[in-house]
Formats: C-alpha cells, sequence, structure tokens
C-alpha cells in the first residue's frame, strides 16, 4: 500500500525511528518525522492504537483521525503486554535513532523502555515523550486530551464573547502544537548528536504547547494587572481589529493595528471625515471610544459587497474573508502553497491530507507510504531488523508479532 514512487524531499533517510505513540499529538510528531524520509516503524498492541478507533466517521473502515496522522509509517503489531514483546521491543531499541512515546509518564518503564532503561545499550538515542502536564509536578499523572490542555493551560480563558463565556478553540492546538514541538526537539537532539556522538531525552507537554501560544498576552498582563476580556473576534488592545458583516451578509476580518493603517483604511474608502475625528485619530482613543469605533467602520463596510471589499482592500491593508470550511479547501492559495497533499489508498480511492506548512526550494514531501494496515510490514520490520527467519516464525506462531491478514482491521467501534 506504498504511495508511488517520486523525488520527494527527505533529508532524513536513514533514520529508523520506534514509534510507541497513539491517539493525535504523537503521532503529528512521529508522521512530521517520515514525512521527510525517516523509517518509522509504528509499534501497536492487538487491536491496534486507539486513534483506530476514534471518532464516528469511518470510512471504508478507516477512522479519519488515524488517515489524517498516519501516512509515511510502517506498521508492527507487538503483544508487548507479555515478556516476550517486551523483549523484541527492547531488541529493536538497540539499533534505533529515535523512540518517540506519548503515554503517561512513567508507563513505559514496566515495560522496560524508558529511557533510563534502553539508553544504556544505545546511548546515542533520542527518547522523545509527549505527556499532558510534564514529567514531574503535582499534574504529572492527570489524564489530558487537547481541550483539557486549552483549558487548564488558559487559551479557553481568552476564547469567546461575554455571552457564551470560554470557548475551545475548534482546531485540536494543543495536540498539533506539541507534536511540531516534539519533532523539532528531535531533529535539535539529533543535531547535538552529532557533534557529541550521544542521545538525549526531550520532553514536551500539551500544557507547555498551549501556555507557549500566549507569550504576548502574557506580558500584557504581567504589565496591566488585567485579565484579557472574552472579545470574541475583536483584538484586546488594537482597535479596529475584529469582523466585520458586509451588505451581502458575508463576514470578513480587518486588522488595522497601528494609524498609519486606520489613516489609510479612511482613505481607501472616501471617508477621511473618521480620520479626522478626535475619537479614531489614535489607537489609545480608539481603544477608549473601542464602541464607536467598530460602530462607525461597520456603518462603512456595511455599505459594500465582500466583491466589492475585495477589490478595494485585498492587498492594501490587513484584510480577509472569513472562509466557509468548505471553502478552504478550493481556496487557490492553499493550492499554490502546497498545503493539499493526495494520496491513494487501495479502499478508499483518494485521500486528502493537509501537507507541512514548511516548505524547502530543493523539494517537498510526499507520500512513500499510505497510513498502514495494523501489523501490515510486521514480518518486514523485523527482517530489516536482522531477526533471523527462524525466530520470525516462532513469534508469529506465539503470538507475541501479528501480520496483517488481509481482514478490516479499522472497524468502526466505539
Amino acid at each position: 500500500m506504498s504511495g508511488s514512487p517520486d523525488n520527494g524531499f527527505r533529508p532524513l533517510t536513514g533514520l529508523r525511528v520506534l514509534d510507541l505513540t497513539y491517539y493525535a499529538s504523537g503521532p503529528l510528531g512521529s508522521m512530521i518525522l517520515g514525512d521527510f524520509g525517516a523509517d518509522v516503524i509504528k509499534v501497536e498492541p492487538p487491536g491496534g492504537e486507539p486513534g483506530r478507533r476514534l471518532g464516528v466517521t469511518f470510512p471504508g473502515g478507516w477512522s479519519t483521525f488515524f488517515l489524517a496522522l498516519n501516512r509515511n509509517k510502517r506498521s508492527i503489531c507487538v503483544n508487548y503486554r507479555e515478556a516476550g514483546g517486551q523483549r523484541l521491543l527492547c531488541q529493536l531499541a538497540r539499533s534505533v535513532d529515535v523512540i518517540i512515546e506519548n503515554s503517561r509518564p512513567g508507563l513505559w518503564q514496566k515495560y522496560g523502555l524508558a529511557y533510563e532503561q534502553v539508553r544504556q545499550e544505545n546511548p546515542g538515542l533520542v527518547y522523545a515523550s509527549v505527556s499532558g502536564f510534564g514529567e514531574s509536578g503535582p499534574m504529572r499523572d492527570w489524564a489530558a486530551m487537547d481541550p483539557i490542555a486549552q483549558a487548564i493551560g488558559g487559551l479557553m480563558s481568552l476564547s469567546g464573547t461575554p455571552e457564551s463565556g470560554p470557548v475551545k478553540v475548534g482546531a485540536a492546538v494543543a495536540d498539533v502544537s506539541a507534536g511540531r514541538h516534539i519533532a523539532f526537539g528531535v531533529l535539535l537532539a539529533l543535531y547535538e548528536r552529532e557533534r557529541t556522538g550521544t542521545g538525549q531525552r526531550v520532553t514536551s507537554s500539551l500544557l507547555d504547547a498551549v501556555v507557549s501560544m500566549m507569550p504576548m498576552r502574557e506580558t500584557e498582563f504581567q504589565f496591566s494587572g488585567q485579565l484579557p476580556a472574552l472579545l470574541g473576534t475583536a483584538h484586546g488592545q488594537a482597535v479596529p481589529g475584529q469582523a466585520f458583516k458586509t451588505k451581502d451578509d458575508h463576514i470578513v476580518m480587518l486588522a488595522l493595528y497601528t494609524n498609519d493603517h486606520f489613516q489609510k483604511w479612511c482613505k481607501i474608502m472616501g471617508r477621511e471625515d473618521l480620520a479626522a475625528d478626535e475619537r479614531f485619530q489614535t489607537n489609545r482613543s480608539r481603544k477608549q471610544h473601542m464602541a464607536a469605533t467598530v460602530a462607525a467602520v461597520q456603518e462603512v463596510i456595511g455599505e459594500y459587497t465582500i466583491a466589492d471589499l475585495d477589490k478595494k482592500i485585498a492587498g492594501q491593508l490587513p484584510y480577509g474573508p472569513l472562509l466557509g470550511f468548505d471553502e478552504l479547501w478550493e481556496n487557490p492559495q492553499l493550492l499554490e502553497n502546497d498545503m493539499i497533499l493526495e494520496f491513494q489508498e487501495a479502499t478508499l480511492g483518494t485521500v486528502r491530507n493537509v501537507s507541512s506548512p514548511v516548505h524547502f526550494s530543493h523539494g517537498k514531501i510526499s507520500v512513500r507510504q499510505t497510513p498502514p494496515r495494523l501489523g501490515e510490514h510486521s514480518e518486514q520490520i523485523l527482517h530489516d531488523f536482522g531477526v533471523p527467519p527462524e525466530e520470525i516464525a516462532e513469534l508469529l506462531r506465539s503470538g507475541v508479532v501479528q501480520t496483517y491478514d488481509g481482514t478490516a482491521d479499522n472497524p468502526a467501534t466505539d
């Protein structure tokens, strides 16, 4: 089930990754490594990782969550709850460059795969862990998912309106951000290993990822002492900077953060009278008269269709239409930016994934391996690690290792 041959950008070719992750943050981090050429070996227990059964959308028996986060990986199914499976994983761990996991702190110790247990025989190992709240501290053992991290991390306290109260960001920003951070940390540790020959532990958490999104808000609070207000689409300090409704009932965003922005907008819209109004001449005064500023801008915006505004403002000032989620994937800029990555899956046909937001002049990522069936590459992986054929046969016979048998392995079950 491999993607078609191509000349994708693979600077991590030759890097071997033992992927013990599940759900979202860890799988996204390991997928990034796989996208850029690493041989990512996804280890799953019998029945598969829980991401294979997550959600209620199962085209062809595949969880869409799993489809989104597991390209460019190979799958081996190991019963690591049994001693034989633990011995096998420890054997594999001796000859990989990276182990990545996102379980609760301490879980892999009971299977003999904690960092301190495996680094003795593999001192060059980079061992990456994503937790919910950190490797130590009072919340170390709390269970976390993306919305829990958004709540505890303060992000929800910034989002919403006075009427709605705090709300969750619609995208899984804690998971995605933590996954990207851990991939970044792995690459830095590998770069350091080139100089020293020694690996190290790399950690991040959903909580840290959320908090890292708010540096400006933290510094603002530090010196103002004022809790951030729930402002919906509006900016807390720069006015006007929020959503407005057009004559034809579309929504557009304006971000006129500087006095020059506002003056230029007034000129473009033929409303120099607003620029001359003392209430609107500086950002400080516009903030003091926020309701009047917003009302004046809305009155002007409401006189034009979205097509008119695109012609007048786009490219001149920070401005853009609010795209519906269905419109986004047909947006020509998204296509120009190579943010759509498609591959062919045997049972589904064309599958669309979100591509990498980082681009390179000498190539781009590609799909050389579609999301794997559970245990699809078990025998191949063992062979690649030098396990003798007779030992492979015994591992399969005993059930320590399972292989894909051609039947559906992604059941749409709760």
